[in-house]
């Protein structure tokens, strides 16, 4: 051990030690007490309470203290011993029994605890303290009462009664305290002074009335109802310590309804009496205890329900207020997108109008001035050919580079805005679309247009044509593919648009798929012609390549004779 656990175990059975003597003493004190057997052993109460307070080690002071009750009472050492042997085992098998089965540290506010104090604590421990006394006493010629099985019953029941009276105290005190005020204190007053009223009355002798009725002993019994009652088992037990304490007093001085009889007889009543009294306040103490606390518990959870309900209001109310948020702040997300998505036609219409526009320009005013320049140096040719051999070489190569330049300004017209998608429809501006795209790229790119394709309205064949633009143009820049193929289909719904390669494939995420990397611009041009009609865009890539599917609605369209369904450009 520690020192200082030291010092508080040798504290403990100094204080086990002195409490255990004082309550002998007092229990030997008794007139009719015979052989050391006494109607009530407040000391086996203590015992008891020692070992559920300081466990199974405090049982060296229990039985020093148990020999020298004995000891100094004129009993032998020999017999003092098996008396202490046998109260100390009589007090650990309690303890033993009433940790095991019941609670560790009961609290004797429970009904569960006070049943297990009275059938472990007072009826099942006592026997081995009462069998090795009487026994002892009976081996020593000690004589006790009028015999083995008398000395046995008023020792069994003797300290029964001690467990009964002072166990309970020494855990019950705490829950007094909690709700202990003035008029608490007023009312106790009044029941400690009426019930001593009432057991003076009865047992007082001179003091008293002189009662001689069994049946008038049980005038306290209101009194220990009101105790429990009122001041729960705190109350009960000391209600109850102080009906046992004047009933023996007034018993052993021939006072009281418990002297008409023989000692024994006598002793029997008197041990009845305290065993009722003490069992009833007890457990009446222990249920109203429990019922408060059950009613405090119904309180707690009444509140606690109330406050759920409260809970759930504001919750429920702050989910309506967060829903309406959500729903404006959608429809303004939504308003938002409109708007978005009609700038964004705008800007796509402007584009194509200013593409229409440029490529104008370019056919008509740099068209134009082209074929003049080509015309002047033409004449300039003619005219420098015989006299100047070197000006009519540079007017030549001069004359070769406007023409080039005319046929680069008319291609890049076409591009901006090919003629044939106005004149002559989507099937034909496609066919020269991929027929240029090919030459230039030495890209081979297989063409499949569907027989009744028809004209559309022009917002329909631009978006087609500029959509199958761009994919060839980023199958050119990025894919590294050497083949390629345009698929249009239409059925009496919608039109869809197939546009594949063989190459390399997108990188992961750019493809508009949650959580992808910033879209290219032209991905997100294609995407937006396409939205603006109604229409729906995916792109797959993969290992094999990338293929871009555009469905848009088919509003009615001219069917008119496509010459070729299917064109392989070289």
């Amino acid at each position: 051990m520690e020192p200082a656990s030291r010092r508080q175990y040798f504290l403990r059975l100094a204080t086990v030690f002195v409490l255990y003597l004082s309550a002998g003493k007092l229990g030997l004190s008794v007139p009719f007490t015979s052989g050391n057997v006494s109607p009530v052993w407040p000391a086996s109460g203590v015992a008891l309470a020692s070992v559920l307070l300081w466990g199974y080690e405090i049982w060296p002071g229990l039985a020093l203290a148990a020999f020298f009750v004995n000891f100094l009472s004129q009993i032998p050492a020999v017999p003092s011993i098996g008396i202490a042997l046998g109260n100390t085992s009589s007090a650990l098998l309690g303890g033993y029994l009433v940790r095991r089965f019941i609670s560790h540290r009961p609290s004797f506010e429970r009904l569960r605890d006070v049943l297990g104090l009275i059938a472990f604590g007072a009826a099942i421990a006592p026997i081995v303290a009462a069998s090795v006394g009487a026994t002892t006493l009976l081996l020593t010629h000690i004589r006790a009462w009028s015999g083995f099985t008398s000395a046995w019953r008023i020792w069994w029941l003797g300290d029964a009664m001690g467990v009964l009276i002072v166990t309970p105290m020494f855990f019950t005190g705490r829950a007094l305290t909690r709700s202990f005020n003035r008029a608490r204190m007023i009312e106790s007053l009044v029941l400690l002074l009426s019930l001593l009223a009432t057991c003076f009355a009865i047992f007082g002798g001179r003091l008293g009335l002189g009662m001689k009725d069994d049946v008038l002993a049980f005038l306290a019994f209101p009194f220990v109802i009101w105790a429990a009652i009122r001041f729960r088992a705190f109350g009960a037990a000391i209600a109850i310590f102080v009906i046992a304490a004047i009933s023996v007093w007034g018993t052993a001085q021939g006072n009281g309804p418990f002297i008409k009889h023989n000692p024994l007889h006598d002793a029997a009543l008197l041990q009845l009496f305290i065993a009722v009294t003490a069992i009833t306040g007890l457990v009446l103490g222990a249920v109203t205890t429990e019922r408060e606390e059950a009613g405090e518990a119904s309180d707690t959870k009444e509140k606690l329900l109330r406050a759920l309900h409260q809970a759930q209001s504001s919750l429920q109310e702050a989910h309506a207020q967060l829903e309406l948020r959500v729903g404006e702040r959608t429809a303004e997300l939504e308003r938002a997108q409109e708007g978005l998505r009609a700038l964004s036609g705008q800007l796509l219409t402007m584009q194509d109008e200013e593409r229409r526009r440029i490529a104008r320009e370019l056919h008509d005013s740099a068209g134009q001035i082209t074929a003049a320049l080509a015309m002047n140096l033409t004449s300039i040719l003619a005219e420098t050919k015989k006299t100047n051999p070197k000006a009519g070489k540079a007017c030549r190569e001069a004359s070769e580079l406007v023409q080039q330049l005319s046929r680069e300004l008319r291609t890049i017209s076409h591009l901006l805005h090919p003629p044939l998608l106005d004149e002559a429809g989507l099937p034909p501006a496609l066919t020269w679309l991929v027929d240029g795209f090919a030459q230039r790229s030495k890209i081979s790119v297989k063409l499949d247009l569907a027989p009744d394709l028809g004209r559309f309205s022009s917002e329909v064949e631009t978006a087609i044509f500029r959509v199958i633009q761009e994919c060839l143009t980023n199958i050119h820049r990025h894919s590294e593919s050497r083949a390629a193929s345009i698929r249009i289909t239409r059925d009496a719904d919608e039109i869809k648009v197939e546009v594949r390669d063989q190459g390399k494939g997108m990188p992961s995420g750019s493809n508009g798929s949650t959580g992808r990397r910033r879209m290219g611009v032209g991905i997100q041009g294609m995407r937006e012609r396409i939205t603006q009609l109604g229409g729906r865009f995916d792109i797959r890539s993969g290992k094999n390549g990338t293929t871009v599917v555009a469905t848009v609605p088919a509003p009615g369209a001219t069917v008119q004779s496509v010459p070729t369904t299917a064109q392989e450009a070289p």
